[in-house]
């Protein structure tokens, strides 16, 4: 019973800290202060060291000398991260359209449902969650954990870099932003054709795919951080420990 508890800690204290991160709560830099989560979440130290491992294991804490913090945020790190989603994303989709079966097509146009349900909503963090719920059920498709595993570290660290970029907009972007509108429109557009690439067992088509989908979100991304850059002057590597963290977006 004890190992079961301590098990239900471990994972609430990890999804706890997982998403703070990804929705900037917890600014890139900052420390991981063991003892105000104990106190948060009435838990030992154990679950939490347990789940600062789990968070390095994905690249979204870092160990300076004795302390744990958040890993920073690079933007000079952005044509490096796009290499390596493009290359993983193109490896990932055609995996899956070989391999994937009518369950898995169910799951994945589940998500891709879900996702089309966010961007009507407007809320851009949940928007973003369920844009990674949708890929990540392509990567489970093709049932090779070393690649979803990456997979799934490069989706978490482009998510940050959006989070970080677009945070301005705050929660409610996009129901009077034409742009944004116009970019969900022709990412959920694109979803649907990497759905029937899948589905179709078409893994040329899957694969053109995975570049076009990856130029769209970058090509974004890009625009969003020099203009950021050239209006704010934001420095890099960003490490905003120490300063408010912004609204989720």
């Amino acid at each position: 019973m004890n190992r079961i508890v301590k098990s239900r800690d471990g994972s609430k204290v990890f999804d706890t800290l997982r998403q703070d991160i990804l929705k900037l709560t917890l600014a890139p830099g900052t420390v991981i202060d063991e003892a105000s989560i104990a106190t948060r979440h009435s838990v030992s130290r154990t679950p939490i060291r347990e789940a600062i491992i789990q968070l390095i294991s994905e690249g979204l804490v870092i160990r300076d000398r004795r302390v744990a913090r958040v890993a920073p945020l690079n933007f000079d790190d952005l044509p490096r991260i796009y290499d390596a989603l493009v290359a993983s994303s193109r490896i990932v989709q055609r995996i899956a359209a070989e391999k994937r079966t009518e369950t898995d097509l169910a799951e994945i146009e589940q998500r891709m449902r879900e996702f089309d349900a966010r961007c009507d909503e407007g809320n851009g963090v949940q928007r973003q969650d369920a844009n990674v719920a949708f890929h990540m059920s392509i990567a489970r498709a093709g049932r090779n954990h070393f690649f979803s595993d990456f997979y799934e570290r490069m989706l978490l660290t482009s998510s940050r870099l959006s989070r970080a970029c677009f945070s301005s907009e705050g929660d409610s972007e996009g129901r009077g932003n034409g742009e944004l509108r116009q970019h969900l429109t022709e990412t959920s557009r694109q979803h649907r054709l990497i759905f029937e690439a899948i589905r179709d067992r078409d893994v040329e088509a899957a694969d053109r795919l995975a570049i076009e989908h990856q130029n769209l979100s970058f090509a974004r991304l890009k625009v969003a951080i020099f203009s950021r850059a050239s209006e704010s002057s934001i420095k890099m590597p960003l490490d905003m420990a120490g300063s408010k963290a912004p609204r989720n977006g």
